[in-house]
């Protein structure tokens, strides 16, 4: 059968919306019965209110919604003429297909004839479709509706060849929130921000879904616990804190006051560029002149989340700082473990040092699983570090760490994740832009922490700690680090810029104890260090009884080398031409985002923090 266009007069498809919003109650899901979906094809779709940051089933009514596709065709499809088609189940309506420039046709599910074609072109092996643009459900009379979005080709004309997706991506738009305060929280005194303020008790842990809407803001009192320690179900039957874009959340400082997620639970924080979630303490309210940007710290102890991925301690175990519970997965981890979702997320004046022993973190990921989504988290002035990584498997993508008093990054008990698009700038405060170890208290324990670090950009501070570097590698971690800069300035030191420390680092990180012996697992590829930080590296520790020091170490290393760091921008981490100069490596992960830069922010005019973020400064 040969594909011929159905004519049959063009609707809109805002028109189409405006009528389904008078229906009560939707028909039943029309689905594509034309021929059963061949198999081969990857499709993969889903619906963003921030550029794709995160993918989400329900979306506030106020939120502008892209929804977008890939297409992964046949292997033997690939270079053969394909008609790309669109088809969305609009409630109440049917279905309709989308036609190149936004019009929409209607679509008789038993006459495949009627599908029309969104576009017709030579595939390739991975093909992105844009289904919806800036849908605003309350601006459309869609509120509290849910639709089905399905994608498929078929080629050389032939409807006979056509392969879909045969499970459609879904998404609702929530109604407007109504006045009042949400389940599983309770009236407050006056307003934070211009909005009522509603309370999140600590206390018995909350064990139903709950949801943060923006047209309030949420006292944290107390240890705020959601879901269950000993949870031994599945990802599907968490409970879930969801969080709207633009809401504020924010605690006393007089409390020791954290929000924790644990691993019967799901965070989902999605913030937007244009309205961050943001995290604070009761003293930081908009035009407040009683916050000391630059000084401020501790006010609170920030979110953790425990999750039930692999940990290198003996139990597969560990018990969280702060009083926040057991985390990891024990003999049974579940490494894709998902705890849910923060992207657009603000952590302000967050951390608590208990005892030097006892310390809460910004961001704590505890035992945290890859099934979850970390990326565009801005963290200011944190007590302690800004985030830290107990084991587990979760990746982070786009960290802005400014000002925090001890450690930007941390990691242990084993974290094999990935990271990319850091930027990290030390100020009055702060130790290390990196301190990373495999176990303290057994640095030779597996699975050894060997995670891959990608387009991170280390600024340091002379104000900052007299023993603080750009990289602390200790207690026996790996780390394989691919196109990252250190700038700034860093205080005179006896350990060097770079340290490199502790024997069984060393040890397991070369095969004959000698520089000639490396073996892949410690690396920094395709990267550039300031002339200060490389003349600095002549202090670093050493693997005693062999030429393993820190600047031999470096000087092995491919594509990198010590320089001009020319960092600035109307932020002062953007890349200058220098910078810019150095060929980026590929980190070997399809989860890394292709780059044609090393650092973090490749130019002013493309730099991804501006907007959201908060460093204590008006841009």
């Amino acid at each position: 059968m040969k594909f011929q266009p159905h004519k049959m007069n063009a609707i809109a498809l805002g028109v189409a919306m405006g009528v389904s919003a008078m229906a009560t109650q939707a028909e039943e899901q029309p689905t594509l019965p034309t021929f059963p979906p061949q198999a081969g094809a990857i499709f993969t779709a889903g619906a963003t209110n921030n550029g794709g940051a995160s993918y989400l089933d329900v979306f506030p009514a106020a939120d502008a919604i892209d929804v977008v596709a890939t297409i992964k065709p046949d292997f033997a499809d690939i270079g053969k003429e394909g008609s790309l088609v669109v088809v969305l189940d609009v409630p109440g309506i049917g279905l309709f297909s989308r036609l190149s420039g936004g019009i929409w046709l209607p679509v008789d599910a038993s006459d495949p004839s009627t599908l029309g074609v969104y576009s017709i072109k030579t595939l390739e092996a991975e093909e992105r479709v844009s289904i919806l643009e800036g849908l605003v459900g309350e601006d459309t009379n869609l509120t509290g509706l849910t639709f089905s979005a399905y994608v498929a080709y078929f080629t050389d004309g032939d409807l006979q060849t056509l392969r879909y997706s045969s499970s459609p991506a879904q998404f609702t738009i929530s109604d407007t929130p109504s006045a009042g305060c949400p389940e599983n929280t309770t009236p407050g005194v006056g307003t934070f921000n211009d909005k009522p303020v509603c309370v999140l008790s600590g206390g018995d842990a909350i064990t139903t879904d709950t949801h943060l809407t923006a047209n309030n803001s949420y006292f944290v009192d107390g240890t705020v616990r959601v879901g269950e320690n000993a949870f031994t179900g599945t990802n599907d039957d968490k409970v879930s804190l969801t969080i709207d874009a633009g809401t504020t959340l924010f605690a006393n400082s007089a409390t020791q006051s954290f929000l924790l997620i644990d691993r019967g639970a799901k965070i989902y924080a999605n913030g937007t560029p244009e309205n961050p979630i943001i995290m604070t303490y009761d003293e930081d309210e908009v035009d407040s002149d009683s916050v000391d940007p630059i000084n401020d710290r501790g006010k609170w102890g920030g979110v953790i989340i425990n999750g039930r991925a692999q940990l290198n301690s003996q139990s597969g175990t560990d018990q969280g700082e702060g009083g926040t519970g057991e985390f990891g997965g024990g003999n049974n981890p579940v490494n894709d473990d998902d705890s849910g979702s923060m992207t657009y997320v603000q952590i302000r004046y967050a951390g608590d040092i208990i005892t030097e022993e006892d310390e809460l973190n910004s961001l704590a990921l505890q035992g945290v699983g890859s099934g979850t989504n970390i990326d565009f988290v801005n963290i200011h002035n944190g007590a302690d570090d800004g985030v830290e990584f107990y084991g587990g498997a979760v990746n982070a993508r786009h960290l802005v760490l400014t000002g925090n008093d001890d450690d930007a990054v941390d990691w242990t008990l084993g974290w094999s994740g990935y990271l990319q698009h850091v930027v990290v700038k030390q100020t009055t405060s702060g130790d290390n832009c990196i301190e990373a170890d495999n176990l303290g208290s057994n640095p030779t324990a597996s699975p050894r922490a060997i995670p891959t670090v990608a387009n991170f950009t280390c600024i340091g501070s002379p104000e900052q700690k007299g023993n603080g570097h750009a990289w602390e590698l200790k207690a026996g971690t790996g780390m394989n680090m691919f196109n990252s800069v250190i700038g700034g300035t860093f205080p005179p030191v006896n350990e060097g810029c770079i340290r490199i420390a502790g024997q069984e680092t060393f040890d397991q990180s070369t095969d004959d104890g000698n520089i000639s012996g490396l073996n892949g697992t410690l690396t920094m590829e395709n990267s550039l260090i300031s002339a200060d930080c490389a003349n600095d590296l002549q202090g670093a520790s050493s693997a005693a009884g062999s030429d393993f020091t820190a600047t031999n170490w470096y000087n092995a290393q491919l594509n990198s080398d010590a320089g001009e760091v020319d960092l600035g921008g109307s932020r002062g981490w953007a890349n200058g031409w220098s910078i810019n100069s150095v060929a980026p490596a590929d980190p070997g992960a399809s989860w890394f985002d292709s780059t044609d830069h090393i650092g973090a922010i490749k130019d002013d005019s493309s730099d991804w923090t501006k907007g959201w973020t908060f460093d204590g400064f008006e841009e």
